[in-house]
């Protein structure tokens, strides 16, 4: 094994600040992480405050999105392996953080951390369906060498894979123990908001497959 590369911690954030100073506590404490960046993606609370009080660098992303606000964090790093994080997580741990960097420094091109769902459902959402997470790490050469109009919005994760599919990489696929997140419907002022946002998210990504699987045929 080679010498481990430099990494950076990239949390995209959109008014996430009851999460975001754990999330950002939790990267700062890898071993493995040499920055944290919050790219704050319009927010119109105390995210950026509560992200620079608990200790990281605070860039600014005026376009919305989350694939935008992922490149504004990779833009602000000269770091040579990117950890992706989202700001909503409860129970994230420095070892989920370190494992998904350890991963790549051990031979995988992407790594993926999915919550933890239980031992029931944890197989499904590892072996059955596609791997929809905001945890994962990669270099910034393979995140760079997307098409930037393939990681808009909410496409960046299914685009992510489809492109390492594409090229036959390796990924590595893991459970962390204890991880979940806030869910869309704590986050508006109506649950019906939330589950509608949700039900965005996801149909986006279904038509993103769907439109390489037309492709593919």
């Amino acid at each position: 094994m080679g010498t481990p590369a430099s990494v950076a911690a990239v949390i995209p954030a959109h008014n996430e600040e009851l999460t975001v100073g754990d999330v950002v506590d939790a990267a700062r404490e890898a071993q493995r992480v040499d920055e944290v960046i919050v790219v704050d993606n319009r927010s119109d609370d105390g995210t950026a405050r509560v992200a620079a009080e608990h200790g990281a660098r605070v860039v600014f992303c005026a376009t919305p999105g989350k694939g935008e606000a992922m490149r504004a964090g990779v833009r602000a790093t000269d770091k040579a392996l990117v950890v992706f994080l989202d700001a909503d997580l409860v129970g994230l741990r420095r070892d989920h953080v370190d494992a998904l960097v350890a991963a790549v420094d051990d031979g995988a091109a992407m790594s993926c951390g999915l919550f933890d769902r239980g031992r029931l459902l944890n197989p499904l959402f590892l072996h059955l369906l596609p791997v929809l997470t905001g945890q994962r790490a990669l270099s910034r050469r393979l995140f760079e060498a997307v098409p930037p109009e393939e990681i808009r919005g909410y496409r960046v994760e299914a685009a992510l894979n489809e492109f390492v599919r594409r090229q036959g990489l390796p990924v590595e696929e893991f459970v962390c123990p204890g991880l979940w997140h806030r869910q869309k419907e704590q986050k508006f002022p109506t649950p019906l908001q939330g589950f509608l946002a949700k039900v965005t998210m996801l149909a986006t990504a279904v038509a993103v497959y769907l439109s390489w699987w037309r492709r593919r045929r």
